[in-house]
């Protein structure tokens, strides 16, 4: 049997030519498979904003193997089953990168249940507006002299008097030490790249309510001077994103040990934002 909730698995993959968003995939080339239990085997290619799906036993060669039962899978596609219960529940096995399965959500139109598809979708209206809160917030004295070193081009550091780790953004107190900091440290402002997250969550600035463009990069850089896992956390200058193949595997420029700069705004006023991003040191 193929159909569960009123809807067949054949037709969920017969419909992703018509769901199928060419912009959502732009720069992806990947290949997924899915196995079905005791119904059958697809294999979806994508490139660069075209796709090709066909059925097929061999699902060797694909970058990612999505494999579970007929019910799991159709549940999933109508909002009936959630992801992340379905795979620690073993209902869903992924061979490969689990998030890259993600990525189908920005190349695909939400399937919609026969019938559903003729309802007019309600129109999102946003309204946009800056917040204005009459309070105060007082970053205190340690932020804020790491804020003010910002307005100058200064990273400052602060450093445990015990186990002599360096700490950028500065706090008062080591966490591990428990004992309070007091010795200040200028460190890069050039360093290397050493971990990033490639983030597609839009997220919004908790003050005026604007989201910040997707996707970015959230890097940690080991600033010259520091060591171990003494990263500080910024992000990465968004043109240069595109060296960077989704999924799990980067074949950029961008990668582990990359040197990075900082670009620095023109106009300083003492927030994070001094700095624009980090970029590759040529």
């Amino acid at each position: 049997m193929s159909e569960f909730y009123g809807i067949k698995v054949e037709d969920i993959f017969k419909s992703m030519t018509d769901r199928f968003r060419p912009e959502g995939a732009a720069n992806i080339t990947t290949t997924f498979g899915y196995s079905i239990k005791n119904i059958g085997s697809w294999k979806l290619t994508i490139a660069n904003g075209t796709m090709a799906l066909k059925t097929t036993d061999d699902l060797s060669g694909c970058d990612v193997v999505l494999d579970t039962d007929g019910e799991t899978f159709v549940g999933l596609n109508i909002g009936k089953v959630d992801a992340m219960s379905a795979f620690t529940s073993r209902k869903l096995k992924v061979q490969g990168d689990f998030n890259t399965f993600g990525l189908t959500s920005r190349m695909f139109q939400k399937y919609m249940t026969p019938g559903q598809e003729t309802r007019q979708e309600q129109e999102l209206i946003t309204l946009k507006k800056t917040i204005s809160v009459k309070q105060r917030f007082a970053t205190g004295p340690v932020f804020g002299k790491f804020l003010k070193g910002l307005k100058e081009k200064k990273i400052l550091a602060i450093k445990c008097p015990e186990c002599g780790r360096l700490q950028s953004p500065p706090r008062e107190t080591c966490a591990i030490c428990r004992v309070k900091n007091e010795e200040w440290v200028e460190i890069g402002p050039k360093g290397e790249m050493r971990m990033m997250e490639y983030c597609y969550y839009a997220s919004p600035d908790p003050l005026t309510g604007e989201t910040r463009e997707t996707p970015y990069g959230a890097i940690g850089i080991l600033l010259d001077g520091c060591k171990d896992e003494e990263v500080f956390w910024h992000l990465l200058r968004p043109d240069q994103l595109n060296d960077v193949k989704m999924g799990s595997v980067f074949k950029g420029k961008v990668r582990h040990g990359t040197r990075l700069r900082p670009v620095w705004n023109e106009t300083r006023k003492g927030n994070i934002e001094d700095i624009r991003y980090f970029e590759i040191d040529e």
